[in-house]
């Protein structure tokens, strides 16, 4: 993490010296914190803050909007979880919603709730001593 803040205020220092070299005035340096569900994004933010500038909970839905926070310098942007369209076949989808990777609001947790049933028989099936049908 004090790397990580160390390479930020390095790469901030470098756009406003151009920015100088420019005539520009100096401004906070922005930073986006972008990536899949679930795996800390508000979390990290937080801590670059040293406070709790973004709500975060060990779920997926949480953070619903783009959210700015002006933190020592630096701007940072908070986003919601997200799945590359290219890479989700609707089975992968499921798998995603059974393990609650993605938001409830984006699926019908009855369907889904079915898919896992489905999901635990397969796993029965196979492997017996696995499961009690």
């Amino acid at each position: 993490l004090i790397d990580l803040k160390r390479i930020m205020a390095k790469m901030g220092r470098k756009i406003n010296e151009r920015r100088a070299e420019r005539g520009m005035l100096p401004r906070n340096i922005r930073v986006a914190v972008i990536g899949y569900p679930n795996v800390g994004k508000s979390a990290l933010l937080n801590r670059l803050a040293g406070k709790v500038k973004a709500k975060s909970e060990n779920r997926a839905g949480v953070t619903k909007n783009l959210q700015w926070s002006r933190v020592d310098g630096f701007d940072l942007l908070d986003s919601p979880g997200i799945i590359p369209a290219k890479m989700l076949s609707q089975e992968a989808a499921v798998h995603l919603a059974i393990c609650d990777d993605i938001g409830s609001a984006s699926y019908d947790t009855i369907l889904v709730a079915a898919a896992l049933v489905d999901e635990v028989r397969k796993v029965g099936f196979s492997l017996p001593s696995y499961v009690d049908l």
